[in-house]
Order: structure tokens, then C-alpha cells, then sequence
């Protein structure tokens, strides 16, 4: 019911405004752009809210350290070279 009558009320308008504006342009343009106002304000009322997705951390990279104690953690059985952090690697 509620929207027969809202749809009425903009036609109306508009039908209003094209009668208007055959007499006085100025005015007719005017009643035009009040029910186009009015129409993209139900438009607006009737969209949903856009979901935003929140970025996550990203992790830094790893430095070479790092990288080669991981290894080593992950493949234990393996043989690697003794060496010590913070030594240059030649």
C-alpha cells in the first residue's frame, strides 16, 4: 500500500511538472529536477551497504638467517654447515 501511494505521488509530481512546464518552462524544469531528486533519494534509501573486506597484515620477508634457520629446522636429518649468525656467507 505504501508504495502505490509513493508511486502515485512521483507520477503525479511529474505529470504535474510536463503541465507546468507547457505554460512556464522555468518552473516545469524546476518540478522536474524536485522529482528526480526525490526518485534517487528512495534509490539510494533502497541499496544495501556495501561489505568491505579488511586487508590483512602482510608478513615481512625473511632475511637470509632467517631463511636458512628454518631450513635447518625443518630438515634436521640433513647436513649443513656450522654456521654462526650474523657472519658473512662466502
Amino acid at each position: 500500500m505504501k508504495r502505490k501511494i509513493r508511486s502515485g505521488l512521483i507520477f503525479g509530481l511529474i505529470i504535474t511538472a510536463l503541465i507546468v512546464a507547457c505554460f512556464n518552462t522555468m518552473n516545469g524544469i524546476f518540478l522536474a529536477v524536485f522529482a528526480n531528486t526525490i526518485l534517487n533519494y528512495i534509490h539510494f534509501l533502497r541499496q544495501k551497504p556495501v561489505i568491505t573486506k579488511i586487508k590483512t597484515k602482510r608478513e615481512r620477508p625473511l632475511t637470509i638467517d632467517e631463511l636458512r634457520q628454518r631450513e635447518m629446522d625443518a630438515y634436521p636429518y640433513r647436513n649443513y654447515p656450522n654456521y654462526k649468525p650474523g657472519n658473512e656467507y662466502k
